[in-house]
């Protein structure tokens, strides 16, 4: 009996935790156009066919379609969700939320929330509006009048989308075009950037004039800001919530939960989705491991080549490598190379006060390698030698700098978690972030500390910002982790031991898999070998880190290591 108690007590222990955050969890749907021919798909449709199938699985299998009003009534405590709770949203005012979505809203009586660009549905001279980077023909979207008869329903309420932030606007000195509200503009004719004061005050009066818009057409200022591109700020966050907003709206693809309504992250259906995809995706489960391929970068050659043309054309060749590789995931040192290990901290690639700048190119590389490469981008610091030349508040202020500059995903830290049992926690980013934000700096070691300060001031500029930690130590990642780097081995034995531990550990189950990444050899001929070594084992996730991948790769190495190229098979 005691034997059979242990092996229970044993399975449980690994079996992943879920570790929703507090409140209720409810999905979210973000549609933008709807169209009646499959020819009239562009990514960001919808047919109508495939809206009344989901309309109609929703009805059929249970799923309540809720209010703003009743999400306010959950966070309150005034009134529980139904447990299967989906907000239906649409973005951008497209004409067809009047003559095709509507009528599919009354006819089911399901309530949705519509988001308004206040500048597109201004009149004009021409008849012509800015839609994101093109101009098309203003009466594409509704007017004020059909809005004002669709709130009348009681049905759709409008949220703002801003006035005039959903374009991009020069965020470098390379002119790279980013979303405006998560740039620090870029002025090249006094070539600097706006500090946070301005950022602030031209967010607010954006923002401002959105409400005032929407008020004088609507009658009331609206109450929910759904943020151009799902992408948003700490600093701007803050500002919405001094001018009055009560709900704040992302695109990112997870779960939502009544504990915080200034962050309702929903699934956004494009590229042609079927119903049968919205359906799947909408369960925000993995159907199998998730996959990662990490590659490692310094930017120490990018800056040899001296701006210019030989710039662009260094970056170019270093994105065809990397999509070569078939990596999606980049990890950019920050800093320029340091003498060594134990060296303070020297120049860096992006503009602060507290370092010298080598050459302002971060921004420019993480975003060109995120939209040209297609690969999700973290960005790196030495920690220690950080700290050596800045000291703990000063570290902080440098993460929070380079955070502020360069669009990432994701900051990589050097740390070594506090030895523990282990708790398997699923690769879902809003369970990760939960358990993040409830870790007590005083538990762990001076160390630890200093690098969880780090990641909090990064994610104060950026909050959807993952963590990565490069560990010193081979272990699964803390359950406050996205991601535990391994450190780095010569010896494919040795890591295929490492991935056999791990598996027995109950790390390399499919939903955690892609939480632990693999260091693999720097030699090319043993690369190769590890990585299939450790893949039958169950591993998902393999890094070439520290060094910088050979780029163009091995044509072996890129068959291999290749994200496309999962599962392996023998």
């Amino acid at each position: 009996m005691r034997c059979l108690l242990l092996i229970l007590a044993l399975l449980a222990a690994a079996l992943p935790v879920r570790a929703d955050p507090p409140g209720q969890r409810f999905v979210s749907v973000a549609f933008h156009d709807v169209v009646d021919d499959r020819s009239q798909l562009d990514a960001d449709a919808v047919t109508t066919k495939t809206l009344v199938q989901f309309f109609d699985w929703l009805k059929g299998t249970g799923w309540t379609a809720v209010s703003l009003d009743d999400l306010a009534a959950a966070a309150q405590g005034r009134r529980p969700l139904p447990d299967k709770s989906i907000l239906i949203t649409f973005d951008d005012g497209i004409h067809s939320l009047y003559t095709r979505a509507f009528p599919l809203l009354e006819a089911y009586r399901y309530p949705a929330v519509a988001a308004l660009e206040g500048s597109w549905l201004e009149d004009r001279p021409d008849g012509m509006v800015r839609y994101s980077d093109k101009m098309v023909p203003r009466n594409e979207f509704v007017s004020w009048a059909e809005a004002r008869e669709m709130q009348a329903s009681g049905l759709v309420e409008f949220a703002s989308h801003s006035y005039d932030l959903h374009h991009g606007i020069q965020a470098n000195p390379q002119g790279n075009q980013i979303p405006a509200a998560i740039t620090w503009r870029y002025d090249p004719a006094s070539r600097t950037y706006e500090d946070d004061a301005q950022f602030r005050a031209r967010i607010r009066a954006d923002l401002t004039r959105s409400r005032a818009v929407m008020a004088k057409e609507l009658g009331h200022p609206p109450r929910a800001l759904v943020w151009p591109y799902g992408r948003y700020t700490g600093p701007g966050l803050e500002v919405a919530k001094q001018l009055g907003f009560r709900f704040a709206i992302t695109l990112e693809p997870e779960p939502a939960s009544t504990a915080d309504l200034f962050a309702i992250h929903r699934y956004f259906p494009s590229e042609n989705a079927s119903f049968g995809d919205i359906v799947r995706s909408l369960r925000f489960e993995p159907e199998r491991p998730l996959t990662r391929r990490i590659a490692c970068l310094t930017l120490d050659g990018l800056a040899s080549a001296g701006g210019g043309d030989a710039e662009d054309q260094a970056l170019g060749k270093l994105i065809e490598g990397l999509r070569a590789l078939g990596a999606n995931t980049v990890v950019i040192d920050a800093n320029a190379a340091l003498p060594s290990a134990e060296s303070p901290l020297g120049a860096v690639f992006f503009p602060t006060r507290l370092r010298p700048l080598r050459a302002d190119i971060l921004s420019r590389a993480a975003w060109q390698i995120r939209s040209r490469g297609g690969a999700s981008v973290y960005l790196h610091l030495p920690l220690a030698a950080a700290r050596a030349a800045l000291g703990d508040a000063g570290t902080a202020a440098l993460f929070a700098d380079m955070t502020r500059y360069a669009k990432s995903d994701g900051v990589v830290i050097d740390m070594q978690p506090p030895p523990g049992p282990a708790t398997f926690v699923a690769a879902l980013p809003g369970e990760i972030r939960a358990r993040r934000a409830a870790v007590d700096p005083t538990a762990l070691d001076s160390t630890g500390r200093l690098g969880l300060m780090a990641y909090r001031a990064a994610a104060a500029i950026d909050p959807r910002q993952q963590l990565m930690l490069a560990m010193g130590q081979p272990a699964g990642p803390p359950d406050w982790a996205d991601i535990g780097l391994l450190p780095p081995s010569e010896d494919p034995e040795q890591i295929a031991a490492l991935a056999g531990r791990l598996r027995a550990e109950g790390w390399l189950r499919p939903d955690i898999a892609g939480r632990v990444a693999f260091s693999l050899p720097s030699d090319p001929d043993r690369q190769v070998e590890a990585l299939r070594l450790a893949q039958r084992q169950g591993a998902s996730a393999f890094a070439l880190c520290p060094q910088p991948p050979s780029l163009p790769p091995p044509g072996a190495l890129s068959a291999a290591f290749s994200s496309a190229a999962y599962p392996h098979k023998p």
